[in-house]
């Protein structure tokens, strides 16, 4: 669980491997929180294929609440998923 005050950033971070063609994305955002972006940051030999690093989420915690963001692991063309995670973040005061 991720604790996080109202009207803070916070962020979910996943080990990643796109070269695979597998992206993490966000499945499910309630309300009460914002997703603002995501980003892939390249661990050691960024030119090494497949290239692993850390997939970064980044949110704002509107309101208070105990909320679930949703993830999903899958290639774009394919229509399950390989991997599904569910975070709980409690926004406080």
């Amino acid at each position: 669980m991720i604790e996080v005050n109202a009207g803070d950033m916070f962020t979910v971070d996943f080990q990643a491997t796109p070269a695979t063609g597998y992206q993490w994305s966000v499945a499910g955002v309630p309300a009460g929180v914002e997703f603002l972006s995501d980003s892939f940051t390249p661990e050691g030999n960024a030119a090494a294929v497949p290239a692993t690093g850390t997939h970064t989420f980044h949110f704002l915690a509107a309101r208070r609440g105990t909320v679930e963001l949703r993830f999903v692991l899958k290639r774009s063309w394919e229509a399950t998923s390989l991997d599904e995670r569910a975070i709980q973040v409690n926004v406080t005061g």
